[in-house]
């Protein structure tokens, strides 16, 4: 519960100050959490050995975890920010490539999912279907206590994108979505409904969630992925990358359709690993 009460704090605190002053608050916050949080940086950590493979030595480990951190306190703040700003600002703020990726996608009416990673700031750079009137409905990790989940998802929902938490039910509302022609996005990094298939990531075995691939199979919807990224001046990039070609059917079908969801999401998580903002371990512990 009191997770729910220092957002609701924050929202009536933080959220008024300039994106300058919040941040330098985040990163504050962002450093007490690494000092005071040994768990949470090995699992950090661990993540990132994967990430930056095995030459990584200890400065360059520790630095990543920072930037995890100090990453993760930034979208905190953008998050609550997010009531408070116009569509205009928004949009002048992020610089989108690659969208004719998306717009091809949509044109061929079937729905289109939307995959991606926990990658820069999610929550503002989601708002670009807002800004572009895109209907789409992403898929989010429960929270609990209800309280916090509702508070949270009426920040996101704020100008008008639809955030639905992955519980019983919800494979019907996303297809609903895709034969109404409109967008899903689901993050493939993490496997929050513990219902995913092996796959190999970073060169190494983990469980990685399947839906957006299995969906696609059955639907005939286009797989496209995009990612963003925040600048070095706070602004944000998406890119939408060309659509994966499905392997609709056959034999090994879903993990070689998987298999082409993570090389993807490795090549955007190795840009900015500190952008990574997963903050439970990816692959299981020794």
């Amino acid at each position: 519960m009191w997770k729910y009460y220092a957002f609701k704090i924050a929202g009536f605190t933080l959220s008024y100050l300039p994106k300058k002053v919040g941040y330098l608050i985040a990163r504050l916050i962002a450093d007490a959490v690494y000092m005071l949080s040994p768990a949470l940086r090995a699992a950090i950590a661990d993540n990132m050995r994967h990430v930056l493979g095995s030459e990584a030595d200890d400065a360059a480990l520790k630095q990543a975890v920072r930037g995890v951190l100090r990453n993760t306190a930034k979208n905190y703040f953008d998050l609550i920010k997010i009531p408070h700003m116009k569509l205009n600002d928004i949009e002048s703020c992020i610089t989108v490539h690659g969208w004719h990726n998306l717009e091809n996608a949509l044109k061929k009416g079937k729905g289109v999912i939307l995959v991606t990673a926990h990658l820069g700031s999610f929550d503002i750079a989601v708002q670009i279907f807002a800004v572009r009137s895109i209907k789409t409905t992403v898929l989010v990790e429960p929270l609990e206590p209800p309280s916090l989940l509702k508070f949270i998802t009426a920040l996101r929902e704020s100008n008008g994108v639809a955030f639905v938490p992955a519980q019983s039910g919800v494979l019907k509302v996303l297809i609903q979505s895709l034969r109404r022609g409109e967008a899903v996005l689901l993050a493939c990094d993490r496997d929050i409904a513990s219902n995913g298939l092996k796959s190999n990531f970073f060169g190494e075995e983990t469980i990685l969630p399947g839906d957006a691939v299995r969906i696609a199979m059955r639907t005939g919807a286009t797989v496209v992925p995009v990612f963003n990224l925040r600048r070095g001046d706070d602004r944000y990039d998406v890119y939408f990358e060309p659509a994966i070609d499905v392997i609709p059917a056959g034999s090994g079908a879903v993990a070689r359709n998987m298999e082409q969801v993570a090389h993807v999401m490795e090549k955007y998580i190795r840009s900015c690993p500190e952008q990574w903002v997963v903050l439970s371990r990816i692959w299981a512990s020794e």
